[in-house]
C-alpha cells in the first residue's frame, strides 16, 4: 500500500482526505512543490523544500510541520514506499474556510507519484510551442492554480505543440510549467528575470550554462522571438529541452541548436553528480 503525509503522520494514501469545504477546492488557493528522486535520493530536495516554505509564508499559510520536521517525514515517506525514480508532491491548501473565503487551517499532504518518462524525441528533436497573453497570479509562488495552462491543453495538442508559453503586455515569461530560455545572435543565453516563476531546475542550468556561455537575465521581448538562433526550456521533468517552433515561427532554422544541445549534454552530468543534493 502506498503512503503519503497528511499534516503530520504518515498513513496509507487511500485514507487521506481534503475537506469540502477547503479553499483549495472552492478558490483553487494553495501551493505546491514537486521534486524527483534519483533511485531513491532526492534531487535538490533542499532547493524545493525552500521555496515550498517560502510559497507558505507568502501566501500566508502556516505549515504544521517545520523544516527540518517535514525533511526528515519525507525521508520517512521515500524509505517506506520504496519507489526508485518516482516524484514527491508537497501540497498545502488554504484549509477548511468557515465561509468559503477566510483561509481556514491549512492542511498539508505530501504524495509519492510515478513519473512517465517523456518521449524521447522532445529532448533529440525539439517541441513545438503555443503563445498566450497571459500573467499568472504572484508569480513568484508555485500555487495550485493551473486554469489557464489546462485550459490551453488541448488548444496546444490540436495543432501539434505540447505547451504553452505566456506573455505579457509584449514581454516573454514562462511556461505553464516551465522556465523559458532563447540564444541570441551572439550565443547568448538570455532569459527572462521578471514576473516568473523562478524554477530549481533553471537555476542550477543557469550555474551549468555560465561555465561556457555567456548569460543574461532580462526582459525578452515577444518581437526577438523570430530573431532567436535557439530557444529553450527547463523543469523538473523536463531538464533542457530544445523548443523550434512557437506557433506558426520555426525558431532558427527549425532544429535544436548547438548551444542547447551542448548544455543539454552538460546538464546531464551535473543531475548525475548533485544526486543526493
Amino acid at each position: 500500500m502506498i503512503k503519503c503525509i497528511l499534516n503530520d503522520k504518515i498513513i496509507d494514501q487511500d485514507k487521506a482526505y481534503v475537506h469540502v469545504s477547503d479553499l483549495a477546492l472552492l478558490r483553487a488557493y494553495g501551493i505546491f512543490d514537486f521534486f524527483r528522486l534519483t533511485g531513491l535520493k532526492p534531487l535538490f530536495f533542499d532547493d524545493h523544500l525552500t521555496r515550498f516554505m517560502s510559497s507558505a509564508s507568502t501566501l500566508r499559510l502556516p505549515c504544521p510541520l517545520g523544516y527540518d520536521e517535514l525533511k526528515a517525514m519525507i525521508l520517512d515517506l521515500i524509505t517506506h514506499n520504496n519507489l526508485p525514480d518516482s516524484g514527491i508532491r508537497m501540497v498545502l491548501t488554504g484549509g477548511e474556510s468557515p465561509n468559503g473565503f477566510d483561509i481556514g487551517t491549512p492542511t498539508l499532504f505530501v504524495l509519492n507519484e510515478a513519473i512517465n518518462p517523456l518521449p524521447q524525441s522532445h529532448f533529440d528533436n525539439g517541441i513545438k510551442l503555443i503563445s498566450h497573453e497571459y500573467m499568472r497570479d504572484i508569480p513568484e509562488v508555485k500555487t495550485i492554480n493551473y486554469l489557464t495552462g489546462i485550459y490551453k491543453l488541448a488548444e496546444a495538442r490540436s495543432v501539434g505543440a505540447v505547451d504553452t508559453l505566456y506573455h505579457w503586455r509584449g514581454k516573454v515569461s514562462e511556461l505553464t510549467r516551465s522556465n523559458f530560455f532563447i540564444v541570441d545572435q551572439y550565443n547568448r543565453i538570455l532569459t527572462p528575470a521578471h514576473g516568473i516563476l523562478k524554477g530549481v531546475n533553471r537555476k542550477h542550468a543557469i550555474t551549468v550554462a555560465r561555465d561556457h556561455f555567456e548569460v543574461l537575465e532580462r526582459d525578452i521581448f515577444m518581437k526577438e522571438l523570430g530573431q532567436a538562433k535557439e530557444a529553450f526550456i527547463t523543469g523538473t521533468t523536463k531538464k533542457v529541452m530544445p523548443v523550434v517552433q512557437i506557433d506558426e515561427m520555426p525558431i532558427g532554422d527549425g532544429k535544436p541548436g548547438a548551444v542547447t544541445t551542448k548544455l543539454q549534454q552538460l546538464y546531464d552530468q551535473y543531475l548525475e553528480s548533485a544526486v543526493g543534493r
